[in-house]
């Protein structure tokens, strides 16, 4: 039985800005580029569920994003293997 694809979530435009901001936090932590594997929003905050993605080899770590809607605070988790 085949495995079913990964769909890209779909992001609105304030996740979008809260993405571009979370970014930052990012920065200091991967310089691999990174696929939005999940997205879940809620009363003022908007978390994504991120992944290393490498051109070649496997896969690499993956991270919990969570922005407030003022972008004033932010949550960063790696998350084990």
């Amino acid at each position: 039985m085949p495995l079913p694809l990964l769909h890209d979530p779909v992001l609105n435009a304030g996740a979008r800005a809260s993405l571009a901001h979370g970014m930052e936090a990012m920065s200091a932590h991967t310089d691999a580029p990174l696929r939005v594997r999940g997205h879940s929003s809620g009363e003022g905050y908007e978390v994504f569920d991120l992944q290393e993605e490498f051109e070649l080899g496997p896969c690499g770590r993956r991270y919990l994003l969570s922005v407030d809607a003022d972008h004033g605070e932010m949550l960063l988790l790696a998350v084990g293997s």
